[in-house]
């Protein structure tokens, strides 16, 4: 409840795109969160992303899932009630930059010009997480420089 009450923050759904830096001379960047809980189906499920190694590339998942331009194009790879109005799983704006982390390891491409950044974790791997298959890479940070889009990944393992 407190986090509500703070003015600092956002609190948004999953997935959610949020636009960040617009001005009246720039549009800023639209931002496509999705905490990636349909990545384990696919990772399973389909041969080219098993074959490439996408369970520690996850860039290759967000590629597949920015192709279809739907977070769960598989009904029944993830956990979601449809709405007859609107899906939100469809990405139906292109976003400048797409993040997720359910494969806790950092990973960053570029396809087609959207940036995809697979964020770190902070916990050691744990039991579930090798169950999952999950090969955890902890304490690492995404940084992105907006105006120049060079990006570090920071190593707080030292």
């Amino acid at each position: 409840k407190s986090l509500y009450e703070l003015k600092n923050i956002a609190i948004v759904t999953n997935p959610s795109i949020v636009n960040i830096h617009a001005s009246k001379t720039f549009s800023g960047f639209n931002v496509l969160m999705f905490h990636g809980n349909s990545f384990h189906y696919y990772l399973e499920n389909v041969d080219s992303l098993v074959s490439s190694g996408a369970r520690d590339n996850p860039r290759h998942i967000m590629k597949f899932l920015l192709q279809r331009r739907h977070l769960a194009p598989t009904h029944a790879s993830t956990l979601y009630i449809p709405d007859l109005r609107q899906d939100p799983l469809v990405i139906d704006i292109i976003p400048d930059i797409m993040v997720s982390g359910e494969l806790h390891r950092p990973d960053v491409s570029i396809y087609n010009n959207v940036v995809t950044i697979n964020c770190s974790c902070w916990q050691s791997p744990t039991d579930y997480e090798i169950k999952m298959g999950n090969n955890p890479d902890p304490a690492k940070v995404v940084v992105m420089n907006l105006k120049t889009r060079e990006i570090r990944i920071l190593d707080f393992t030292k």
